[in-house]
């Protein structure tokens, strides 16, 4: 007995000093460390995208199936039921993005137009106004008279450089269509998973069967289960936030006789599917709208998103999204943070339900312990 007792606190001094090895590894090479990860992250990106399109298309592709002749057993029925959910998920998405940018297309070349008119004028009206107020500072006035630039100008200049580094650059471009094609295979691979989503399951759980024992199976079970239902709610719940306040934003714009209202509610409604700070990103892109305008409106607009914000939070989102995050907030911002930073919208979209998944698993052990 005793000697299974010394050979079970060698494994596990053995598995400390590993553990304990690694994480001094890693600490001491963050940095090649951060790389591999990106680099690694640049090879799989296509599949990890793929995969989270698939789990999107999922949740929609699972409420067609449970509406499509859910009780007939009809052999042709019963064989088109996937195709068909899988084609009109797809078709959901499509049609979104098409009434999306339908609505901001033609607004925004109506702000591109009437950008090229105002602009200059804003620009000779702010050095007017600057060399005004700027007599006690000489050095800010020599600086603005070096410039002597007209506003037309100063805007053909901002163009140019705009042309030079979207249209000028091949890597620009060859960034692009490396990113449509990277879409592209991703799709096709989240099609293929979503109709092979069975057989994919049970070699898993043939995998997880021969090599793990039935106690690491239940606990690894759990932490699926617990992801499942995280990321689920939180895409539902977000989608549905976005929804409602993109229209409500909408709504109140058009009330209050604010310019741009159907552009600038789609953006606040595409932007509130970042959690707590997503609306308010689409609020600045708002006010720049509005402000060349007119820019006492633009403070008015303010003023009324701060307003609906807190409404919405306080009666809408309650009760769409609930509790589906279960993150206090100031683990929402890390995951905002740390996701933005590692990759991109992407990382932002994934880190809040990821860190929620971990911040559950670690609650649920806590009180497993405890009790």
């Amino acid at each position: 007995m005793s000697d299974e007792v010394n050979s079970e606190k060698q494994k596990l001094t053995t598995k400390t000093i590993i553990l304990i090895g690694i994480i001094l590894l890693i600490i001491l090479n963050f940095t090649s460390f951060l790389n591999l990860i990106k680099y690694l992250y640049g090879i799989f990106s296509p599949l990890l995208l793929g995969a989270g399109i698939a789990f999107i298309l999922n949740i929609i592709a699972t409420r067609y199936e449970k509406i499509y002749f859910p009780d007939n057993d009809n052999k042709i029925i019963r064989k088109t039921r996937r195709g068909v959910s899988i084609i009109l998920s797809i078709l959901t998405i499509i049609l979104a993005m098409y009434f999306f940018l339908n609505i901001l297309i033609p607004q925004i070349t109506q702000f591109v137009q009437l950008a090229s008119t105002e602009l200059p004028i804003i620009y000779e009206n702010t050095i007017e106004w600057i060399m005004k107020y700027a007599e006690n500072y000489p050095i800010i006035r020599e600086k603005i008279g070096e410039l002597n630039i007209s506003g037309e100008a100063a805007l053909n200049r901002l163009l140019e450089l705009l042309n030079n580094w979207a249209f000028g650059s091949v890597s620009f471009i060859g960034i692009v269509f490396s990113k449509i094609v990277e879409i592209l295979l991703a799709i096709v691979f989240s099609i293929y998973v979503l109709f092979d989503k069975e057989k994919i399951r049970g070699n898993f759980n043939k995998l997880i069967n021969a090599y793990l024992s039935a106690g690491r199976r239940e606990n690894l079970a759990k932490v699926i289960e617990t992801a499942d239902e995280t990321f689920t709610n939180f895409f539902l719940g977000q989608f549905k936030e976005a929804f409602i306040l993109g229209v409500l934003c909408t709504i109140g714009m058009l009330i209050f006789r604010f310019p741009y209202a159907t552009t600038i509610g789609s953006v606040v409604g595409l932007t509130a599917l970042i959690p707590m700070v997503g609306a308010y990103l689409g609020a600045t892109v708002g006010f720049l709208l509005i402000f060349i305008v007119d820019p006492f409106k633009a403070i008015l607009f303010l003023v009324f998103i701060v307003i609906l914000q807190q409404a919405e939070g306080s009666f809408v989102y309650p009760k769409v999204v609930g509790h589906s995050i279960g993150l206090p907030g100031i683990w929402v911002f890390a995951a905002i943070i740390v996701g933005g930073g590692l990759m991109g919208i992407i990382g932002i979209l994934l880190g809040v339900p990821l860190v929620a998944t971990i911040y559950k698993l670690i609650g649920k052990s806590i009180k497993k312990n405890t009790n």
